[in-house]
């Protein structure tokens, strides 16, 4: 009896593993604005919206984008795998869409942007 009840957890925890794999790609963090982020959300995941109002390159091809929407300013953090591909001159004054992770950097929070598919650019 303890073997077959053994067997059963081990199914149903192998089974809602992977249930919880194929959900976690359709389930999309919050959108928030740019204005409401706070402290409280370090480590969380989000979604921004808004226009890149400066670009910066670091020496490695790393960039930080700063994002305004209404007002309120925040910084976009894109490693070089993420910012490989872009062109730099065109995404100055472009909307948006990032998700990411909030960080603390140097006292103030920023997005990290991890995945290139998490960042859209429209070019209007």
């Amino acid at each position: 009896m303890t073997d077959r009840l053994l067997y059963v957890a081990l199914v149903l925890s192998v089974a809602g593993l992977v249930l919880l794999v194929f959900v976690s790609h359709y389930v999309e963090p919050p959108y928030i604005k740019v204005g409401g982020l706070d402290s409280g959300m370090l480590e969380k995941n989000v979604h921004l919206k808004g226009v890149v109002s400066g670009v910066h390159e670091f020496k490695g091809g790393s960039l930080l984008m700063n994002l305004s929407e209404d007002g309120s300013t925040v910084d976009v953090y894109l490693p070089y795998s993420v910012s490989v591909g872009l062109n730099k001159s065109s995404v100055d004054g472009s909307k948006v869409d990032v998700t990411g992770v909030i960080q603390l950097y140097q006292g103030r929070l920023e997005v990290v942007v991890s995945k290139s598919e998490d960042l859209v650019i429209y070019n209007d």
